[in-house]
């Protein structure tokens, strides 16, 4: 019996020794096997969301940021009563209980979301019960500080985070940045042990990149508020309008209206998402005519040119053109005029002269029927038809119709007018700035084509001052010390249905730059189906009267008179300046050519007209801001000049 005991004694120190043995042996040198396990049963990988890049305006004012927000969670297997829970939830969350329950009522899950971004009036009541299963998590929550300011342009982000609409879409990868894996410790029931890092939880987090946009916040602001006054005071579907700056072709404001909250989003019908001014084409009227009449100079066609106005009635293939207004009968009109006075049978005349595949070829230099390579989703083309046109259509173009524009498509082609000839291919991203490296890259005006020489562009500008003086059609957009330059434009609304127009809708729009002599502002104001009253001269005009006003006004401008010699005289200076390489000669003489007296004083002209053996015509006083027939064109055999003084 004894040695029975002596030898179980020696079993179980063998034994002892065995144990003892493995233990240390795998704490020294530990089983991969068991390391997996360990870890599997208490560590977790926890993948941390990035701190998204702030958007900024121009100046430095932020117009999306990140904040920390709470996010509920729930471990259904901790959970006693999941229904009691999901009703107690159901009506401060505003979620339907079911849909809780439905969460909550799997003792197999471990972790299902209940609602991202809680409020804090939200995260701080469930805390305060203290229900075993619910807990939070820190995240990184996108706020628009400035609510619908600018909404369809910076667009927002879903619920994971990720951008859904407009440049938070385009730049979703650079802002969201890298996730952040973080392993994280469970205790013995499984659950990750967050006490130990919630309070450095967002500083584990990496950064986005941050982007600095071409948008004057303050411009934005002012012109959403216009656009919203012209849509409620005319009862209009709705308003919306660029603001560009032609030397470059940054956009510094892009509205509208009606907009939408994009805190909110969701709340929100979807149809108001879209950026129309990208998006969206129409036909633009009469906006158009300035650059039926920059191919006419294109083509040879002299500013002094006379078209007969038909009394306001023009024949075509057995359709009747007609002016805007029936009292319009206009008879013999210059380029010009036909532009002041917004002829219809002018400028379809005009068209006519040109040709379809001239005209055709014009329009495309200025970028319509064409996308401008403008980082945004949806930027629509236009229609423009390839030739041959009929002669009718080809007469329509003439006026705007039979040709459908975007928004971004005008206010570039304006700008091409206001920067001497150059069209610019329109930008909203200043810089991008990378916050672990320092870098910083700067987005550079880009430009696309030239299509009008100095010269020609000073000679539509004066057109358009004279569209907004008084006797032209957009008086309404003048700005008191500013001269303004611009076209108003009605058209009537497409039925993309059953074809042809609706009858009694209108698209009231206008479209310029300020100040007239040195361009810093192109605007293009358009108003959608106004009620109860459509000529873009009424609805549109004093829109952008307004927003031209505050424009220079902000940006410290000072108001100056200034006179069409101011205009011609700088592109004669920038014509010398892109011709100064080569010989000098005077060419205010050349001849058998009209001499140029532009800028000269009346008794100068008059000394000049006798060296020369000219006749001369005069109106007004002062100096000479323009001749008909205009400098270096042909000279009349009859050799008289009609000068036109600035008094």
């Amino acid at each position: 019996m004894k040695s029975r005991i002596i030898f179980a004694g020696f079993v179980l120190g063998i034994f002892y020794i065995i144990f003892v043995g493995r233990g240390a042996w795998l704490q020294f040198f530990p089983d991969q096997r068991l390391i997996t396990v360990k870890k599997k049963n208490f560590e977790t990988l926890i993948k941390l969301k990035p701190r998204r890049g702030i958007i900024y305006d121009r100046h430095g004012r932020e117009l999306a940021i990140t904040v920390a927000s709470q996010s509920l969670f729930a471990d259904p297997s901790l959970i006693k009563y999941p229904k009691k829970i999901a009703k107690k939830l159901g009506p401060l969350l505003n979620i339907p209980y079911h849909r809780i329950y439905k969460k909550i009522k799997n003792k197999n899950r471990r972790f299902v979301w209940l609602k991202r971004h809680t409020s804090e009036k939200e995260s701080n009541l469930i805390q305060s019960w203290k229900i075993r299963g619910l807990a939070f998590l820190e995240e990184p929550k996108r706020v628009y500080p400035n609510g619908s300011l600018l909404a369809q342009t910076l667009g927002f982000v879903g619920h994971e985070g990720h951008g859904l609409e407009g440049l938070e879409l385009i730049y979703d990868k650079i802002l969201s940045g890298e996730e952040t894996k973080v392993l994280v410790r469970k205790d013995a029931m499984g659950r990750p042990l967050f006490s130990d890092i919630d309070t450095n939880l967002m500083a584990l987090r990496a950064n986005g990149t941050d982007i600095y946009l071409t948008i004057d916040s303050d411009l934005q602001f002012f012109f959403e508020k216009e656009l919203k006054k012209v849509v409620e005071k005319y009862s209009a579907r709705s308003a919306l309008g660029v603001i560009m700056a032609p030397q470059t072709g940054e956009i510094m404001a892009m509205a509208n209206y009606p907009s939408f909250d994009l805190n909110h989003p969701f709340h929100s019908d979807p149809g108001l998402f879209r950026n129309r001014c990208v998006t969206d084409a129409f036909e633009p009227g009469s906006t158009l005519k300035p650059f039926i009449m920059s191919a006419a100079l294109k083509k040879g066609i002299l500013p002094s040119t006379r078209y007969d106005g038909m009394k306001g009635q023009l024949s075509i293939e057995g359709h009747i053109i007609k002016e805007a207004e029936s009292t319009h009968q206009f008879e013999n009109m210059t380029l010009r005029e036909i532009l002041s006075y917004s002829s219809n049978v002018g400028a379809a005349q005009v068209a006519l002269d040109l040709g379809d595949d001239f005209l055709y070829h014009s329009l495309k230099d200025f970028g319509f029927g064409t996308r401008l390579g403008f980082v945004f989703p949806g930027e629509s083309a236009g229609i423009l038809n390839k030739t041959p046109w009929k002669k009718l259509q080809l007469a329509t173009i003439g006026f705007g119709h039979s040709i459908s524009v975007t928004p971004l498509q005008i206010v570039t082609a304006y700008s091409a007018i206001a920067n001497g000839g150059l069209i610019k291919q329109p930008y909203l991203t200043q810089s991008v700035f990378y916050k672990e490296s320092g870098e910083k890259k700067i987005f550079k005006p880009k430009t696309l084509n030239r299509v009008l020489t100095s010269e020609q562009a000073k000679v539509i500008t004066v057109m358009l001052i004279s569209a907004v003086s008084e006797g032209g059609t957009g008086v309404k957009a003048q700005v008191k010390g500013f001269l303004s330059a611009g076209k108003t434009g009605t058209a009537q609304v497409v039925d993309s249905e059953e074809g042809g127009y609706i009858k009694g809708q209108y698209i009231s729009s206008f479209a310029g730059f300020i100040p007239a002599h040195d361009p810093k502002f192109v605007i293009y104001v358009v108003v959608q189906q106004p009620q109860k009253k459509f000529y873009g001269s009424t609805v549109a005009a004093p829109v952008f009267s307004k927003v031209a006003e505050y424009a220079v006004r902000q940006s410290g401008l000072s108001p100056v008179l200034i006179t069409e010699k101011n205009i011609l005289q700088k592109a004669k200076k920038q014509t010398h300046a892109q011709n100064h390489k080569k010989p000098s000669r005077d060419l205010s003489s050349e001849k058998g050519k009209t001499p140029d007296f532009i800028g000269l004083s009346l008794r100068k002209a008059y000394q000049k007209a006798r060296k020369e053996q000219i006749l001369l015509k005069v109106k007004g006083s002062g100096q000479v801001i323009q001749t008909h027939p205009p400098p270096l064109s042909p000279l009349p055999t009859n050799k008289k000049v009609e000068l036109i003084l600035s008094e």
